[in-house]
């Protein structure tokens, strides 16, 4: 896999930023012109060129606003996620310095300074873009969750923000039903610059791209343990350090649940949850509020089995490997294919109205079978051994769905 992302004024053509991801060569001033010349050209021409193939890679190009063009070159991944690349670069520029001066770019010299908080919220989206979903939140199950909404509900009174979320190791674990109101874009970014960051705590001023792509915010971040933290979207008062001083005050009574919630991280579900032996990993998302469980430790790895099939199966596809913990990314990877080729596109595609006419979709390969099945809002994927007969597994399915989402413990 290799990217080129640059992005350039609409106007002249004058280079903003240019990164690259994987095995390519930086590109050289004059075909970064080139390729802008290309899309000024057909503009000129009342033609729109958003993009076109190579023998191996392909070229996209998008204009925002009449002021930015974005440009990705890219091999071995989707037209739809170098798509949504371009797409949430540049709502990352909006999400830092604001609709306004991106519409009217004055001093270039001056924009390029503004967007320190930017480039690594970029280089965030160049790393995972092979392996993310852009349009679902990561979070994770915890028995505690319901107890910790409650517990933020009021926190959020306190403060008096409504969109505050508390998270285990910078995964979601419970949010204000303001939080689950904003765009999943906005969300999005707002966890991109946390991982992005080097520090927990955050004190940053942010223009959410679709809520508030004018006005400013000041996303707070503060850590309350080891592993967990609590964020909000605030306004210019109070300041950080009464804030922080509010949260440890507030949260100091509930140490004990907050590192038992931390527990779950390994998993990213409930230890209290018992699956089916079967299976080895799964995908949870909820398309109405945007958010997914993605979990490839259901069976332990020392399971000689379970083991075997992810060598194989990893030397299969990848080349050989010398550790049994590669076999369980691929359990990811895996899910991830089967999601965004089969259960993602298939969705799309036998949608009638507001109803998907195909409810499961099937794969089975010699080492691992999958299996999804859509019922409401709610979309499981799961990853099972080879030696599940395959008419057993809508029925595990059905029964998997309704253990992770029926327990009252758990927010989903």
């Amino acid at each position: 896999m290799s990217i080129h992302l640059m992005c350039l004024t609409s106007d002249g053509g004058v280079p903003i930023y240019s990164k690259k991801r994987g095995d390519c060569e930086t590109l050289p001033f004059s075909t970064i012109a080139s390729l802008n010349g290309v899309h000024m050209f057909c503009k000129s021409q009342g033609v729109d060129l958003p993009i076109t193939y190579l023998e191996d890679s392909m070229i996209m190009w998008k204009e925002y606003e009449g002021t930015i063009v974005m440009i990705g070159i890219a091999r071995d991944i989707t037209e739809k996620t170098l798509r949504h690349l371009l797409d949430y670069s540049y709502q990352a520029l909006v999400f830092c310095v604001g609709i306004q001066s991106i519409k009217k770019i004055k001093n270039i010299d001056r924009f390029k300074r503004e967007l320190k908080n930017y480039y690594p919220i970029v280089d965030q989206l160049l790393e995972v873009v092979e392996n993310d979903f852009f349009r679902y939140v990561d979070c994770i199950l915890c028995s505690e969750s319901t107890s910790m909404l409650t517990k933020l509900n009021e926190f959020s009174v306190q403060i008096g923000s409504p969109f505050c979320a508390l998270l285990v190791r910078q995964r979601i674990a419970c949010g204000t039903e303001g939080w689950w109101d904003l765009d999943v874009i906005d969300r999005k970014l707002l966890m991109l610059l946390l991982n992005a960051s080097s520090t927990i705590q955050q004190d940053v001023p942010v223009f959410l791209p679709k809520k508030s792509p004018s006005i400013a915010y000041r996303f707070i971040s503060i850590p309350l343990t080891q592993g967990v933290s609590i964020c909000a979207l605030c306004g210019a008062e109070p300041p950080y350090d009464v804030l922080q001083g509010i949260s440890q005050q507030f949260w100091m009574s509930e140490l004990d649940m907050l590192i038992a919630a931390e527990q779950n991280y390994a998993k990213h579900f409930p230890a209290t949850v018992e699956l089916d032996p079967h299976i080895i990993g799964f995908l949870l998302l909820n398309r109405e509020q945007a958010k997914y469980v993605m979990s490839r430790g259901v069976l332990s790895l020392n399971n000689s089995t379970t083991a075997t099939a992810d060598r194989k199966q990893h030397r299969t596809d990848r080349g050989p490997t010398s550790s049994v913990a590669s076999g369980g990314n691929h359990r990811l990877d895996i899910l991830r294919a089967f999601f965004h080729q089969s259960v993602d596109v298939m969705e799309e595609t036998l949608r009638e109205g507001d109803r998907v006419i195909n409810l499961e979709q099937y794969w089975c390969s010699d080492y691992h079978k999958c299996h999804a099945l859509i019922e409401g809002s709610n979309v499981l994927c799961i990853l099972y051994t080879s030696a599940i007969p395959t008419h057993i597994m809508r029925i595990v399915t059905q029964k998997t769905l309704n253990t992770l989402i029926s327990d009252k413990d758990v927010c989903w």
